[in-house]
């Protein structure tokens, strides 16, 4: 598992975006190659029976809802982010370890400069992104690969500490009106219980549980004048669509973890609203 979140903060100078232009040498230079292709297809090959001890084994991980997530074309998985798990445990489902199908993620550059960690991130089709930067060739990248293919992001930029939505990020919402992608708004339930706060150790046997939800029809913004207004407004449709399937599903979420005392742990998650 990755020991960290593979969340981002991405740009939010807005203005900047609206000035940046995504040329025919843009998506050559970010364009996903044969080669590339193998490596992920290789390194699921691999990987995924690991992933499958720990999410289906130890865990009782499920999904509901993956007919959504169109087989072909551009797609953005648009989900909540509570836990460091989240980052493998919603492309786990989505990606076919065997087919040709890269899933892509955005990722903090950090995790690219730890040993093992830094590769294996690698191959399973994440790249790197300047938290605390203006980072235009990421979001140039970002709009190249969701044109063509499934590509994770978290819209809130970081992890709920309380399992609330947080306020959506306009680049996000910047994002989606260039790549123009199906847009998947995606839940994840329980995921914040493997570290949970009071215990000396993780815990398993829980049902973490990922719900695809219908694709958003948001076209009607893509016509629309590149602005932040725009932006906020696009992401805000995007939280709503993610806050909808929290709401119809608040009866998959865990009851309280027992102490060996009895006494229940004390949830970092405050609310399910």
């Amino acid at each position: 598992m990755m020991p960290a979140s593979l969340a981002v903060t991405i740009v939010e100078n807005t203005g900047v975006l609206e000035m940046l232009e995504i040329t025919k040498e843009d998506e050559e230079k970010y364009r996903i190659t044969g080669g590339m292709i193998w490596v992920f297809f290789l390194t699921r090959f691999f990987i995924y029976p690991l992933l499958w001890f720990f999410f289906r084994l130890m865990n009782r991980a499920r999904q509901i809802g993956l007919e959504n997530i169109p087989k072909e074309g551009g797609v953005m998985i648009a989900a909540n982010h509570v836990s460091g798990v989240d980052t493998t445990l919603i492309p786990y489902f989505v990606a076919n370890p065997f087919k040709l199908d890269p899933v892509l993620a955005v990722a903090k550059e950090e995790l690219f400069t730890i040993p093992v960690i830094g590769f294996i991130v690698k191959s399973l089709g994440a790249f790197p992104v300047k938290r605390r930067a203006r980072d235009l060739e990421s979001m140039k990248r970002i709009v190249c690969h969701m044109r063509n293919h499934k590509v994770m992001i978290f819209p809130e930029g970081t992890r709920s500490k309380t399992g609330d939505l947080l306020t959506g990020r306009p680049a996000v919402g910047w994002i989606a009106q260039n790549a123009r992608p199906v847009i998947v708004p995606t839940l994840v339930i329980n995921t914040d219980k493997f570290f949970w706060p009071g215990r000396p150790r993780p815990w398993f046997g829980i049902p973490y549980t990922v719900v695809y939800g219908k694709p958003l029809d948001l076209t009607r913004f893509y016509g629309m004048e590149e602005s932040k207004a725009t932006s906020a407004t696009i992401v805000n449709e995007i939280m709503n669509g993610i806050a909808e399937l929290k709401k119809s599903h608040r009866d998959l979420y865990m009851e309280p973890i027992l102490l060996p005392d009895g006494t229940p742990v004390k949830s970092p998650v405050s609310s399910h609203a």
